[in-house]
């Protein structure tokens, strides 16, 4: 088995830059990784918890740029995107109340994934509450990308072809899912405490 620390460090930086939101879908990267494992240049648990700190790090380096310099930003050049003090207000209410569903739900959505921790910053949501929902999160989409990857290791440029079709599949599932529970807690049926 060869498990040369460069490897990890390669997989590592790629997910943190996936993470930054540069063109470097965990799509590919993660599935590739299971392949690498499926081949026995990787360990699959250890190449799913690499990439997940890859991902974390650089989830929480935007969280951290977000929140010391996102609100001095936005309300000086807001107004040219009409974004002004009261629709700040309302992100910060909205993040109080269904931010950690959010981060969580986004780090199964192509491109969501990468930009939801600018908000979460912004705001600056409870750091517990963001690193648990995105460690979650990306912990299980990795796992399975990294999982699906390593199952089909002779097949893996098919597999490539058609993660996309169910990041679509995910992804719908998601917004409903998503739906039905803000609709639930707006209607009082889902209550969670704060």
């Amino acid at each position: 088995m060869n498990l040369e620390p460069t490897s990890y460090t390669i997989l590592l930086v790629l997910m943190f830059l996936e993470a930054l939101g540069l063109p470097v879908p965990s799509e590919v990267i993660m599935p590739l990784a299971g392949y690498f494992s499926s081949q026995g240049q990787y360990n699959l648990v250890g190449a799913i918890l690499i990439g997940t700190l890859g991902a974390m790090i650089g989830s929480l380096f935007d969280y951290f740029i977000a929140s010391r310099i996102g609100e001095p930003i936005l309300l000086r050049y807001g107004k040219y995107i009409k974004l002004n003090q009261s629709n700040l207000m309302k992100m910060y209410s909205w993040f109080n109340s269904y931010g950690v569903f959010a981060v969580f739900f986004a780090r199964f959505l192509p491109a969501l994934r990468a930009l939801i921790s600018y908000p979460a910053g912004l705001v600056r949501m409870n750091i517990g509450r963001f690193s648990i929902a995105t460690l979650l999160g990306q912990l299980i989409w990795n796992g399975v990308l990294a999982y699906v990857g390593f199952l089909f290791g002779k097949n893996y440029s098919t597999v490539v072809g058609q993660i996309d079709h169910l990041v679509y599949v995910i992804t719908i599932i998601l917004i409903i899912v998503l739906i039905l529970v803000v609709i639930l807690y707006k209607h009082n049926f889902l209550k969670f405490k704060r």
